[in-house]
């Protein structure tokens, strides 16, 4: 904590010319908002049958020296189950109701102030369901410090530090059933744009548990979107999520890798 309010004076001494919003040649004059929607999915059939479903919503508004920042998403999928463990799907099982494989939801809130045109405190809170990973609901708050390292043209780096607080409410079955866990939280984003057309896209976050050392949990994006017109375009991503202590019972290692075609409307 002390750290950070050490980075936001040093920040804050450097950038002193953003202490007016109102003043002449202030960068955050004028609003920016933007709004986003993404949405993907595969169907099979044949020796497999299954669908799956995604979707996700990024929205933001920035004014002055405040901007505000809304996201959520959903993965859902269901599927023929194999019941008898032969490999092959028999008629009896085609004919069953589909068996639940994916359901997923997130969503976060988030609020920075600026204390110049590089860097920022924040606040932010979220919630996250993945019953597939031993999730029933999973709230989370944050804190900390926002410092954009690059900003031009074509490349645009990121760094955050802060700390986070999470409310762990597990599936039926798994004993304790909650659980508080405090973390120091590390950031780094980057984005480039190979053209006017292809861009890709990189964010790492860290949360170490400050007190279980071994509790180590590791988010990565990794995504590479192509230009389809002014509002469309298509984004190949990958999301990994390591839990070096996963909730009992599940793994450490989750991945998904989505096609999506994203609507920039703002």
């Amino acid at each position: 904590m002390y750290a950070l309010l050490l980075m936001a004076a040093v920040a804050g001494a450097e950038e002193s010319e953003f202490v007016d919003p109102a003043a002449a040649g202030q960068k955050f004059d004028e609003p920016e908002t933007h709004l986003s929607a993404e949405l993907g999915g595969a169907y099979a059939t044949g020796n497999v049958e299954y669908y799956t479903a995604n979707g996700l919503v990024d929205f933001s508004h920035r004014f002055s020296r405040n901007q505000f920042t809304l996201g959520g998403g959903v993965n859902l999928g269901k599927g023929v189950s194999d019941t008898d463990g032969d490999g092959i799907l028999s008629d009896a099982e085609r004919d069953a109701e589909k068996v639940e494989i994916a359901r997923k939801y997130w969503g976060d809130a988030r609020y920075d102030r600026f204390l110049g045109d590089k860097s920022s405190l924040y606040v932010l809170g979220g919630v996250l369901s993945d019953i597939y990973a031993g999730y029933d609901l999973r709230s989370h708050e944050q804190i900390g410090y926002s410092r954009i390292l690059v900003d031009n043209d074509s490349t645009d780096l990121k760094v955050e530090l802060g700390a986070d607080v999470a409310q762990e409410n597990y599936v039926v079955g798994i004993d304790p059933n909650t659980a508080m866990v405090y973390s120091a939280r590390g950031m780094a984003s980057l984005s480039h744009k190979f053209n006017d057309s292809v861009s890709f896209s990189d964010t790492v976050e860290a949360y170490e548990n400050i007190l279980d050392t071994a509790d180590l949990r590791v988010l990565n994006e990794a995504a590479l979107s192509a230009k389809l017109s002014d509002v469309f375009s298509v984004k190949l991503s990958n999301q990994l999520t390591f839990d070096n202590v996963p909730v009992q019972g599940y793994r450490k290692l989750d991945q998904v890798t989505l096609i999506s075609l994203v609507a920039t409307l703002l």
